[in-house]
């Protein structure tokens, strides 16, 4: 199949687009790697529901907080790994796309979306079922000085787009 300059820019597009994810990914990762209490503040006042607003009088809410600090760290653990999971198979799958532009590579186009597919959906459940849905509906963190929400929710929107688009069959046509 003779690659056009529209196939060539959807294809590379694709790349790109899987890229940065990637790099999202391993940046946050990295990031709380390396300036790990930063955001082990974060994760533990949000479970350890001691944070709240002011306003807040949710004591039934409240019986669900974890003060264990074995496993809030377990939990900061899990995170991390599923941001790293999510960094290096979005990486790997644009790495693999970039290998799809060239006419004779025909196998990484469907292996780089599928590597690509994983890893968005990952990015939809680190942050969309782990900050969204758990951190800020089951321990409450829209009531929580340290709220997270609005960003779980721009990333998996972003990710969720990329699922989308990347998945999408390329078109020839110029």
């Amino acid at each position: 199949m003779k690659t056009t300059p529209h196939l060539f820019a959807q294809r590379l597009s694709k790349a790109l687009l899987a890229l940065s994810i990637g790099l999202f990914g391993l940046m946050v990762a990295s990031g709380n790697l390396l300036d790990y209490d930063s955001n082990w503040q974060f994760v533990r006042h949000v479970l350890s529901m001691d944070t709240m607003q002011p306003w807040f009088h949710g004591d039934a809410l409240r019986s669900r907080a974890i003060h264990s600090e074995a496993i809030q760290r377990l939990a900061y653990a899990a995170i991390i790994a599923g941001e790293l999971a999510v960094g290096l198979l979005c990486a790997a799958g644009g790495a693999m796309l970039l290998l799809a532009l060239r006419p004779t590579a025909g196998i990484w186009l469907p292996r780089g979306k599928a590597c690509f597919t994983l890893g968005a959906t990952l990015a939809i459940l680190v942050w969309h079922t782990g900050f969204a849905v758990i951190g800020g509906e089951y321990f409450a963190m829209w009531a929580n000085q340290f709220n997270g929400q609005f960003s779980a929710y721009a990333f998996t929107g972003i990710a969720l787009l990329a699922l989308i688009y990347v998945n999408q069959p390329e078109s020839s046509a110029d």
